[in-house]
């Protein structure tokens, strides 16, 4: 087996033992919080948190994507990070003070939301942290990233454990042992990377330096404006138009549409760094390696649907028992219509990275645009209506819109993603769940025998094959 081959497998393994570890602790955080604290309170904290989530994004510039990509393209870390240091660090002692400012003098616009300040701040902090988190990230250092996470995330569940049963578990206290964690995150993030690259980094501001990342972002500033309208407007947008309840329930059916986005997410970061080494200097890509990323690509599709499938079987039943039956069947059909949405966005991360790495920011910024505004117009006229259920409808309209936007218009030359897998695996899950529901009545044999249905069409159909999941681990 090559070098590069063993550095690929430990990359995503890394990343993976991550991602798993980080993501199962997190849903005993979240399994914790959202069944004994009220749906109100939760519903609260959840549209603060999207609310100051936005207001993060936006003032990041869009500078984190391009601190990635000129660190792994070979650029002057410490530099990068000094100036990316200094942008983080300012921007929150400023969006800080003025909230403050804001709270003192106009305290009836917190009046329904007391506790925005310390979720922000907690916000602000962790966005700090991610200036070195993210150049661990472009500098590949995939097994520190990983202790980091980990150790934080053990850190954030003992601190609620311990809240829980001293008897504080309010969401006050919770919010603020949250921040304690994410100072230690901070100190834990600066002390790896210092540690990595021999030397202190402080915050830089280098005017010619800080004025061309800013410049090379700005098109990505309008994507990260506008991306953050459609991650979280539907959230924001229920915390106006409906109750605290109805936004609970929607961010609970949103958690688990993220949980299952997990694999996308373990090897999103690994394929920004190696796309963008692939595609540097605009070099021609070898007919080989063409054929190993369709591969990759088309086993990456496969997997995508996995886990979507699965809880679309167990929904009602699992959710119901663990939570009381507060979070089950009233999220059915919610759960259901943002499951499709799983595979269309790996799709579009694949997309995305193709044409990040090309330079397409304007053309990037210009989709995300557009699909945005669809989005917050189909939200305003569904959410109304329909509560959570429209939300997650607006949510699945605008993310085929992009997908499509996306896969007409990246630069294809040199390697053209082909479609068809697409289409033919969604049928198959589709096919899988419809039959062992008709079949079956038990939830388990439903969900077992829907998934080895789905694997036996994806090989009949030639979508998945035993030489493809070997190819991952040869020469």
């Amino acid at each position: 087996m090559s070098i590069k081959k063993r550095k690929l497998i430990a990359d995503i393994s890394s990343s993976a033992v991550q991602m798993l570890i980080t993501q199962l602790i997190g849903l005993v955080i979240f399994y914790l919080i959202s069944k004994y604290i009220s749906k109100d309170d939760f519903g609260a904290y959840n549209w603060c948190t999207a609310v100051g989530a936005t207001i993060i994004a936006i003032a990041s510039l869009g500078l984190d994507s391009v601190l990635i990509k000129r660190i792994a393209s070979g650029r002057d870390v410490k530099i990068m990070t000094g100036i990316h240091f200094f942008h983080t660090l300012v921007s929150a002692l400023v969006l800080c003070c003025s909230l403050l400012l804001i709270q003192t003098l106009f305290p009836t616009l917190f009046e329904y939301h007391p506790l925005f300040f310390l979720v922000f701040l907690n916000l602000a902090i962790l966005n700090i942290a991610n200036s070195f988190k993210l150049s661990l990230n472009g500098l590949e250092a995939y097994k520190k990233l990983a202790v980091i996470s980990v150790w934080i995330n053990l850190l954030k569940l003992i601190t609620v454990i311990v809240l829980f049963v001293g008897g504080f578990f309010t969401i006050r206290f919770i919010v603020i042992g949250f921040i304690i964690c994410s100072f230690v995150e901070f100190i834990l993030s600066y002390y790896f990377f210092n540690t990595l690259i021999s030397s202190s980094i402080k915050p830089l501001f280098i005017a010619v330096e800080y004025k061309s990342i800013v410049y090379e972002s700005l098109p990505q500033l309008g994507v990260v404006l506008f991306d953050s309208a459609l991650a979280r407007i539907d959230w924001i947008l229920l915390g106006i138009f409906s109750t605290a309840t109805i936004t609970a329930e929607y961010s609970f059916a949103y958690r688990f549409f993220e949980l299952s986005r997990l694999p996308m997410l373990i090897i999103a970061p690994i394929l920004l760094t190696r796309f963008s080494k692939l595609y540097i200097n605009e070099q021609l890509i070898a007919d080989n390696k063409k054929q190993e990323i369709q591969r990759f690509f088309r086993i990456e599709l496969f997997i995508a649907f996995i886990i979507p499938l699965l809880m679309v079987c167990i929904w009602t039943d699992f959710v119901d028992y663990f939570t009381n039956n507060k979070y089950g069947a009233v999220n059915l059909t919610t759960y259901r219509i943002l499951a499709i949405c799983v595979p269309l966005h790996y799709l579009i991360n694949f997309l995305w990275t193709m044409g990040f790495v090309q330079g397409q920011l304007k053309l990037i910024m210009y989709i995300t645009i557009a699909t945005s505004l669809l989005n917050v117009l189909l939200n305003l006229l569904l959410i109304p209506h329909y509560g959570s259920i429209g939300a997650a409808s607006s949510f699945l309209g605008c993310s085929i819109v992009q997908a499509g936007l996306y896969f007409m218009l990246i630069h294809q030359k040199q390697l053209r993603i082909k479609l068809m897998p697409f289409f033919i695996l969604f049928s198959c899950a589709l096919i899988s769940i419809i039959v062992a529901k008709l079949v079956l009545g038990s939830t388990i044999f439903v969900a077992i025998s829907a998934l080895g249905l789905y694997f036996l069409l994806s090989f009949i159909l030639k979508q998945i094959s035993f030489s493809d999941l070997i190819s991952l681990t040869r020469k």
